[in-house]
């Protein structure tokens, strides 16, 4: 999954993606301290896991309608 490749292009994309980052960094940081406590990394693991579930299945569903052509006309 590709997050930060520069085609997002929705506001909640853009919020989830950089959540997913700052999650991913703060992981590392925990990772390389010597007292990290084993449930706060598998928290932060459960979270990633479920902020990329929401971007990935937010982009497939997208997917339709931004490939589909006149997809959200029927909305007028």
């Amino acid at each position: 999954m590709s997050i930060n490749n520069g085609l997002m292009s929705s506001e909640y994309e853009h919020n989830v993606g950089k959540l997913i980052f700052q999650k991913k960094e703060l992981l590392n940081k925990l990772m390389k301290t010597r007292d990290n406590k084993d449930y706060e990394v598998r928290s932060l693991i459960n979270e990633i896991e479920a902020l990329e579930s929401l971007f990935t299945n937010y982009n497939l569903g997208m997917n339709v309608f931004r490939r589909a052509q006149g997809g959200r006309s029927f909305i007028d």
